[in-house]
């Protein structure tokens, strides 16, 4: 079973446990069942849809709760207990960052409501052209620049890199400054969010300014994806590999991390993605 084949077999038993008295909630939870760490599974899935794991879950969770209440006249607070919710105001406020709309007026709405989402089947996706992966493993290191938490609408990190070059000169310890780094985590919670750390590598023990974050990277194995083309198509490539790359390779992702690797007056971009060994 590839990639693909085991997206499918875990979206299968999410709807399966959508019809028991004990959903899956979270995508972490759901990426326990898989096998695969939230950041890989996340990836495949949007690869493959378009859409992001997270809000599709919680989209099919707010709907089968309102086609429980349309079926079974429940109250829609007990309901929500039983989908994960804490409290009805959670479940509200679920509910007007989804669908912009309140819970007494989606479910006045009845099941052709077009608030609800409906199960998707997502097709496996081709690839023209494939991006060759190679195995490399980097010493530990350490990173030092400016720290950014980015919202799940942000499209470019234009703006944020060129504030870290007006501060670049103020770092300490530098080791090449013709190389740049970045460094993204993502973090789950009920804004899926992410840290973006734009820097440099650095001697660990040199002293920097209060505005500047470090990261220790450990000794990691990735592989590693060259984007050749302009940066806009980046999101082509990253299709590639979640789609396509991993979907068909025995590696997995280790952690919801990665790094991204800039050489000065060279426009390819060297993607690092973690991987079990």
């Amino acid at each position: 079973m590839d990639g693909y084949d085991n997206l499918i077999a875990t979206l299968d038993y999410f709807e399966h446990r959508l019809m028991s008295q004990n959903p899956i909630t979270t995508v972490s939870e759901l990426a326990r069942h898989s096998g695969y760490c939230t950041h890989h599974l996340s990836g495949l899935f949007t690869a493959h849809t378009d859409m992001k794991l997270k809000e599709y879950l919680q989209a099919r969770i707010l709907s089968t709760i309102f086609s429980h209440a349309y079926s079974s006249n429940t109250p829609l607070n007990q309901l929500a207990l039983v989908y994960g919710f804490h409290d009805y105001e959670t479940f509200y406020r679920a509910c007007k960052r989804r669908f912009k709309n309140t819970p007494s007026n989606i479910l006045q709405s009845g099941l052709d409501s077009p608030y609800l989402q409906q199960r998707i089947y997502p097709q496996r996706h081709q690839d023209s052209e494939a991006i060759k992966g190679e195995i490399i493993i980097l010493p530990e290191f350490t990173l030092c620049g400016l720290d950014f938490f980015i919202w799940p609408e942000t499209r470019s990190f234009h703006r944020h890199w060129q504030q870290f070059e007006n501060y670049q000169n103020a770092i300490q310890g530098q080791k090449n400054a013709s190389v740049t780094f970045q460094f993204t985590a993502w973090k789950e919670g009920e804004e899926q969010t992410m840290r973006v750390l734009c820097g440099l590598e650095v001697n660990p023990a040199s002293p920097q300014e209060t505005i500047f974050s470090r990261q220790s990277i450990p000794k990691t194995t990735y592989i590693r994806f060259l984007h050749t083309q302009d940066v806009s198509q980046i999101r082509n490539t990253y299709q590639y590999i979640y789609g396509t790359y991993f979907s068909q390779s025995s590696y997995q992702c280790l952690g919801n991390w990665e790094l991204q690797r800039y050489e000065k007056n060279r426009a390819t971009i060297e993607i690092y993605i973690p991987i079990r060994m």
